[in-house]
């Protein structure tokens, strides 16, 4: 009679079907960040939109709502900063969008809209296969989200910018977008101490 093999005498270990997603953005703990924060972006993100249409209507509003741009990127950028998961910065952008297709004049097209300025946050990140998720990599992301919507602002209002204006608006935005970087790194800070932020 031979003994039973190590194989045969192993224990059986069942884990949840839900274990691969325990680590990743769809993770209880993380999705109920994500959409958390997306719902609060929301708060941002609608008032800024009618301020949008209220004071771009010539060119020193474009540079006003350039200089604004940092309120925008925070909304975008807290998501993924406080759960660094790959998907994080597009589940929020995408629960800003359905909040903002009922609550903004755009419509359905805020959805488009809010997954597309969260693609531009999360470019950086995504760009370095989600293994950086440190200061400088969040300060590209300001750089193209603030220099991306800079640039785009004159077309999407129909209001012509001289070359030096449009200049102006890029360096507005951006260095606004570094400093909505800056508080978002604070917030990292201040909700780390209370058991809200997500390590790697």
């Amino acid at each position: 009679m031979t003994s039973p093999t190590p194989a045969e005498d192993a224990p059986v270990i069942h884990t949840s079907s839900r274990a691969s997603t325990r680590d990743s953005v769809l993770g209880t703990r993380n999705l109920m960040t994500v959409t958390a924060l997306g719902v609060v972006g929301s708060l941002m993100v609608v008032p800024l939109t009618y301020l949008s249409v209220l004071v771009a209507v010539n060119p020193r509003g474009i540079l006003i709502m350039c200089a604004l741009m940092g309120a925008w990127i925070i909304p975008y950028l807290l998501p993924g900063v406080i759960v660094n998961k790959p998907g994080a910065f597009l589940v929020s952008g995408l629960i800003m969008g359905v909040i903002g297709a009922f609550l903004t004049p755009q419509g359905p097209t805020a959805i488009i809209g809010n997954v597309i300025g969260s693609c531009f946050v999360g470019l950086p990140v995504a760009l370095f296969l989600y293994r950086r998720w440190t200061w400088w990599v969040y300060a590209l992301s300001g750089v193209i989200f603030g220099g991306v919507n800079a640039s785009a602002y004159s077309a999407g209002f129909q209001i012509a910018l001289t070359r030096e204006q449009t200049i102006t608006a890029v360096i507005l935005a951006v260095l606004s977008c570094w400093v909505g970087v800056g508080v978002c790194l604070l917030l990292k800070k201040a909700l780390a101490r209370t058991g809200v932020g997500i390590s790697k």
